[in-house]
């Protein structure tokens, strides 16, 4: 058996302004670097006004170049093409910044792709937007950001006055404004290393960038040779991350907060996280059979184990770094400011991690504050998480719903039996709470005979977890049952360092055998136990935990040999130092 595990890295796509020429469709392969971009279709949520339009005027980029204060904008206009975008029969506003009102030698100096987005863009909008009495629109610019266009008699847009307005022209209107409009950039945007040394992560997430023609906002052109042409093609930026982590940092109308690392952050972050991902080329698994009497020993192949790795690593990295600053106490985060100490009972991650307070708080310390357009991104050299709260969780393993191996020699026909404990029908007095209000019971076959079952331990890391099983006595619905204590002992089955499965029987328990205590919900420690080999991210290949009921015959007063199986626990071993240590921490259970 293969597995070809990989996080398809795309290849990153760039277009430039797109030409009033007819451009033929292409394959999205060839499409994303052959056509040419327009900006996005806002007719949506306005409708332009062509009042000022009359074809007795030169156009907009005839204007402006004839225009003495605006050499210098034009000059950058020409830069990135929108010289010829401005010279067609679409429909555009243009806020033009006069000469000496921004510094052009700084914005001349940015690179052609940062020149159009953050600054071209940021001064044109699609329709018309003439200006007179009252005006406060809110006016989507081409690289589609939010700009407050108002007044009465004197104009403003984003704060940025208006010095003349309504300069009409064939296919739009120009306002000259007295200085740039503030470019902000929203979370996606600002995952580059231009302001902070985000080399690291901005190379990781912007290597999954691809750009996808909208065909319906797109306008279509003729049909030549069978194939569909377009005047103006708009193309959507896609990123496989946004669902990855349900994080969509990249629309203006949401609202997140993001924990950005530095190269430095996110190198320690990897040096820490690589440990618990140690693989080995091929591993030993113990797969169920299709009666259910024995498991058959299979081998698992994985190619391409270093890419494995490092697209694990990544994606555990990366998984609590994004918070929606609309849901449960995350809105707290929309005031937190540089410094700060945020109070929250708990945050929660777009992956539904629940981080409590005191590690919310840590995630914020000696960070810094950046605003963006759709929230804000916290700017950190180190990324403050505990390895349990991110990659490396408790495992529960419910023994009502996980996938079980059970020998029919030893137990009854039908197989473990699923057993709820309704609110309100345990018995008060066993002590104790049944995780997911349900177990499993284990019934002899006969009265000779002892039961058990094998748990497959999903997810598990290459680290030491402290085991424990969760056993709950015959009357916790009943207290008419007699109570009596269980007898078994343990196997833990999984890969050596050399991918060989192993049994270790005895090796790794705390005794040879266990015996619950009868009056409550027992959470029984069986051991510390070391996996060599990660099976985290390698799919449906688990280590497994047997257990076997061991009574004798002389004993059956002494003992039940009926199982109640609850759920095992596999606690990261640092988890359950520091818990011994600060017994009333509260942290978040994970698969």
């Amino acid at each position: 058996m293969n597995i070809n595990f990989c996080l398809i890295k795309k290849r990153v796509m760039t277009a430039s302004p797109c030409h009033h020429a007819i451009l033929k469709s292409l394959p999205m392969g060839v499409l994303g670097l052959a056509l040419l971009t327009s900006c996005a279709d806002w007719n949506d949520h306005y409708d332009a006004d062509t009042s000022l339009l009359s074809s007795q005027h030169a156009t907009l980029w005839d204007n402006i170049q004839s225009n003495a204060e605006l050499s210098q904008f034009a000059s950058l206009l020409k830069k990135v093409g929108y010289d010829e975008i401005l010279n067609t029969t679409q429909t555009y506003t243009v806020w033009a910044p006069k000469n000496g009102s921004f510094d052009f030698d700084v914005i001349n100096a940015l690179s052609n792709s940062r020149l159009q987005k953050e600054f071209v863009e940021n001064h044109i909008a699609r329709s018309n937007f003439p200006v007179s009495g009252s005006v406060n629109q809110r006016v989507y610019t081409l690289n589609e950001k939010h700009m407050n266009f108002t007044g009465a008699g004197q104009y403003a847009i984003q704060n940025v006055g208006v010095a003349q307005s309504n300069l009409a022209s064939s296919n739009g209107v120009i306002h000259v404004i007295d200085g740039k409009i503030p470019f902000m950039a929203n979370i996606y945007e600002a995952l580059t290393p231009n302001d902070y040394p985000l080399d690291s992560i901005s190379e990781f997430f912007h290597s999954y960038d691809v750009k996808k023609l909208n065909e319906r906002k797109s306008v279509q052109g003729p049909t030549v040779n069978g194939e569909i042409t377009y005047l103006d093609s708009v193309f959507d930026e896609h990123n496989d991350l946004f669902t990855r982590y349900f994080a969509y940092i990249n629309r203006e109308d949401s609202n997140y907060t993001m924990l950005v690392p530095t190269n430095e952050a996110w190198q320690k972050a990897r040096e820490a996280i690589s440990p618990y991902f140690n693989y080995v080329h091929s591993f030993e698994f113990m797969e169920n059979t299709s009666t259910g009497t024995d498991q058959k020993k299979i081998t698992v192949n994985i190619r391409n184990l270093d890419y494995l790795r490092d697209s694990v690593i990544n994606q555990m990295l990366m998984n609590d770094l994004f918070y929606n600053n609309n849901l449960y106490d995350n809105r707290k985060l929309n005031a937190l400011q540089t410094g700060q100490q945020l109070n929250v009972d708990s945050l929660y991650s777009t992956t539904l991690t629940k981080i409590y307070s005191e590690d919310a708080r840590r995630l914020f310390e000696n960070a810094r504050r950046v605003e963006m357009s759709n929230g804000a991104i916290w700017v950190t050299d180190s990324l403050r998480m505990r390895p349990w709260t991110t990659w490396n969780p408790e495992i529960i393993v419910e023994a009502e719903h996980v996938n079980t191996l059970s020998s029919t020699a030893f137990v009854a026909e039908n197989g473990p039996e699923r057993v709820n404990v309704v609110s309100g029908t345990q018995n008060p007095e066993v002590r104790g709470h049944v995780s997911n209000n349900s177990f499993i019971e284990l019934t002899p076959i006969s009265q000779s005979t002892n039961p058990r079952v094998v748990f497959y331990l999903p997810e598990v890391r290459s680290t030491t977890y402290s085991i424990y099983v969760v056993v709950v006595p015959a009357n916790i619905v009943s207290s008419t049952r007699e109570a009596k204590p269980y007898q078994f002992n343990a196997t833990l089955g999984c890969a050596d360092a050399s991918g060989k499965n192993q049994d270790k029987e005895n090796k790794w328990l705390v005794e040879s055998s266990f015996i619950s205590d009868p009056t409550r919900v027992d959470t029984i420690y069986l051991g510390d136990f070391t996996f060599p080999v990660a099976y985290a991210g390698t799919g449906d290949y688990y280590p497994y935990l047997r257990i076997n009921s061991s009574v004798a015959n002389k004993e059956r007063d002494l003992f039940d040999r009926t199982l109640r199986i609850d759920c095992v626990i596999l606690r990261p071993k640092e988890l359950d130092n520091y818990l011994k240590e600060h017994p009333d921490y509260k942290y978040d259970v994970r698969l």
